[in-house]
């Protein structure tokens, strides 16, 4: 069977833009950090704007496949969607005070994108139900 036989044409979609954005993000990432000493000005805020825009365009994906599915599936990704964030905000915060009162290593705000889809991908097999 073919990848389109596998998927609705919406979550066919949305595989396809969510992988060709983490792609960008991730090599624009890499770019970004091999560049750096070279970048300055606006070259490097045009840099720093690339994953930013693909981190926009994968929840764009999300929300669009959201509106495109059933509604007991737009349900349950809705409430996958909040707890994960629920999750990612309680991590970026726990780190927070402990970078002000435990000394620990910072964390890079963009980790918190991260940080939300693993959670995504953690709370998803448990998520069953719209209830």
């Amino acid at each position: 069977m073919s990848f389109a036989g596998l998927f609705p044409p919406a979550t066919r979609r949305y595989l396809v833009t969510s992988a060709v954005s983490a792609a960008f993000y991730v090599l624009s990432i890499k770019a970004i950090s091999w560049g750096q000493p070279q970048l300055s000005g606006p070259v490097l805020w045009g840099a720093i704007l690339v994953p930013a825009l693909c981190i926009a365009v994968q929840l764009w994906a999300t929300l669009r496949l959201m509106a495109q599915v059933d509604e007991f599936m737009r349900a349950l990704l809705a409430r996958r969607f909040i707890i994960a964030a629920c999750l990612a905000f309680i991590v970026a915060s726990t780190w927070g005070f402990m970078e002000t009162f435990a000394q620990v290593e910072h964390m890079p705000g963009f980790m918190v994108y991260a940080v939300f889809w693993v959670a995504f991908c953690l709370v998803s097999p448990f998520i069953r139900t719209s209830h």
